[in-house]
């Protein structure tokens, strides 16, 4: 039986993102560096972690593959499209304004030198 140390709530649009993973189409997700901002404790490759829907139910388990430390400013179109955004444009223009707001919060702004955590995952196991 597999550890479950983690669970992901992605903070926009959070049951479409589940159902992206649920399909492959998202392998991918971004997270500011400073984990106290986000929420949740560090995560290494090879852990597992449950991705959970708008009402907090798993909808599945995801395996970490890889996990990249990347300014913002380098994201690339390749991760955009893991991501689920469907192209670097549109990754921009909505990570943009969801992290400057998380930012600000604690009197911060995003810049292009602002370190995210990139990490990828595959499903693992299913609850549909």
């Amino acid at each position: 039986m597999m550890e479950i140390k983690h669970r992901i709530q992605f903070g926009c649009d959070t049951d479409e993102l589940a159902d992206k993973v649920l399909s492959g189409e998202k392998t991918a997700t971004s997270s500011l560096y400073d984990y106290s901002l986000m929420n949740q404790e560090e995560i290494k490759v090879n852990e597992c972690a449950s991705i959970l829907d708008s009402q907090g139910k798993e909808k599945c388990i995801v395996k970490i593959e890889r996990i990249e430390i990347v300014d913002f400013q380098d994201i690339t179109e390749e991760f955009a499209v893991n991501e689920g955004d469907g192209c670097l444009d549109n990754w921009i223009k909505i990570h943009t304004e969801y992290y400057s707001s998380l930012l600000e919060k604690i009197d911060k702004k995003l810049t292009g030198r602002t370190k995210l955590v990139c990490e990828w995952f595959s499903v693992v196991s299913s609850n549909n």
